[in-house]
């Protein structure tokens, strides 16, 4: 579903996946559950392109299930933010804020993932990396400056009227507030969130 120019939402993922287009190069935001695979796969199949880069906001599982696949059939770049690296490489699990989010992390853990890069290491132009920790140790959003838009993972969602976090899965509440803080300061950017509908910051 095309959003704005040279942004899509591609439907039918449990957490928001988003195509970008931006100098020449296909980004896909985040890789969903692993049965949201096939689905972006397919998605990129029918646009007749692939992605040349994965940029991740943070390791909990909706958001990179579908990493091991869709790196198996397309091969992009793969980003994840420094502090979680080894967690998408299966070398350690993503800190829970306990409860439900502990239940649900251990019933369906994301296949490891080899060929992934430090944030740290990313050179694109134009694109902004900024530390929205919070949610987890390295929640990361991107901005971009000439498309007006900012995807920042679950660091904030919309819901009536409201601009919020969510608690039940959020580890560090006090960072958390300080980063939907940092991202309601960038006044009349289009932000893109993992759940819930873009928003424009007011």
């Amino acid at each position: 579903m095309k959003l704005d120019d040279g942004i899509f939402l591609i439907d039918g993922t449990m957490a928001n996946c988003y195509l970008v287009q931006y100098q020449g190069k296909n980004i896909l935001i985040d890789a969903g559950m692993k049965g949201s695979a096939k689905k972006i796969i397919s998605f990129f199949n029918e646009m007749k392109i692939k992605p040349d880069v994965v940029l991740i906001t943070h390791t909990h599982v909706d958001h990179i299930g579908g990493l091991k696949d869709i790196h198996e059939e397309f091969n992009p770049e793969i980003y994840v933010p420094d502090r979680e690296v080894n967690v998408a490489k299966g070398l350690e699990k993503v800190p829970s804020a306990g409860g439900l989010a502990s239940l649900i992390g251990g019933l369906s853990k994301p296949k490891p993932v080899e060929n992934v890069v430090p944030l740290s290491k990313m050179k694109m132009e134009g694109v902004e990396i900024v530390d929205t920790a919070g949610h987890t140790p390295g929640s990361t959003s991107y901005r971009f400056p000439s498309l007006n838009a900012i995807f920042v993972g679950d660091a904030v969602q919309e819901h009536n009227g409201r601009y919020e976090f969510n608690k039940s899965f959020t580890l560090d509440h006090k960072k958390a507030q300080e980063s939907l803080d940092k991202i309601l300061g960038m006044h009349g950017t289009f932000a893109y969130p993992g759940h819930g509908s873009r928003f424009r910051i007011p």
